[in-house]
């Protein structure tokens, strides 16, 4: 028993399936097969019982998996107290809850060659979360949004863990709404004009102590349900970063300046000092640099 086979074990219990597990760990389903069963045999029991809907752990397979899963994240504790080592073909990210940047990800992805393996994975959370994933080693790579006034902390925060820390873009929230919105029409809005009107909240946003500013907020981090929400409930709005124009068509929204909005965001990289990055790893933080800074 070695930690990549714990790692192909965890995974069958992730995707409840032998086939897509060995497909996710690029190994061979019958070696898989053999894998599980000799370590069953080597156990004295069953991790995984068979079912309709895949396999599912069995009472004492749940209790390994949760023993192999404390191993595994101890093994990676111990791996990231050294120089990272790249895995060819993977790249894992952190990003912020946003469709610009999920946009520039999925271009620089369509644009790598579809003839070559690939192992994505992405994360979407605010930047707190963020930078516990990179120094934990769940992600190598990170673009974090936070207020301007959060700027030292977080500078502090990535020099503390021997992150790189680099500046791509400033930007102010956008007023955000359905296209039949009352004030959909206009130039240019105040604080005023969005006083008595319900608002969608990020549900990352810490919430206000006592009584609410507006009358009806709503807190959600699903960017699909917000602007469900934009459709269905009437006056509502979201302030949002600026959205690209084929998002904001397909879902018949406007976006519009608040022209007293005092709060100016940050979009930063980081990533290890220490990590050598894989070819994959370069040429995507060489795209967000070119795309993802201020005009």
């Amino acid at each position: 028993m070695n930690t990549q086979h714990l790692q192909y074990i965890v995974e069958i219990e992730r995707t409840r399936s032998i086939s897509q597990a060995a497909e996710n760990m690029f190994i061979g389903q019958p070696n898989l097969s053999r894998i599980l069963h000799d370590m069953e045999q080597a156990l004295g029991f069953r991790i995984f019982e068979r079912s309709t809907r895949g396999v599912r752990p069995t009472n004492r397979g749940t209790m390994f998996l949760q023993h192999a899963k404390s191993i595994l994240r101890e093994t990676d504790a111990i791996e990231a107290l050294g120089p990272r080592r790249p895995v060819a073909n993977r790249l894992r990210v952190s990003i912020p809850r946003s469709a610009a940047v999920l946009e520039l990800t999925a271009q620089y992805l369509e644009g790598l060659s579809a003839s070559e393996p690939l192992d994505v994975t992405i994360r979407e959370c605010h930047a707190r979360a963020a930078l516990e994933m990179i120094a934990g080693g769940e992600t190598e790579i990170g673009v974090i949004r936070y207020r301007s006034d959060y700027q030292d902390y977080f500078e502090d925060q990535t020099s503390t863990r021997g992150l790189s820390f680099e500046l791509l873009r400033k930007h102010r929230y956008l007023v955000t709404m359905h296209k039949t919105h009352p004030l959909a029409g206009r130039r240019s809005l105040l604080s005023s004009d969005l006083e008595k009107l319900p608002e969608i909240v990020h549900g990352d946003a810490l919430r206000a102590q006592g009584r609410a500013e507006h009358h009806r907020k709503i807190y959600s981090v699903d960017r699909m349900a917000q602007m469900e929400l934009l459709q269905i409930i009437p006056e509502i709005y979201l302030l949002a970063p600026a959205m690209p124009a084929d998002v904001l068509a397909r879902w018949d929204a406007v976006q519009i300046p608040c022209m007293d909005n005092p709060f100016i965001y940050h979009d930063s990289l980081i990533f290890h000092r220490q990590y050598a990055m894989s070819e994959i790893e370069q040429g995507y933080v060489q795209y967000i640099r070119d795309h993802g800074t201020n005009p």
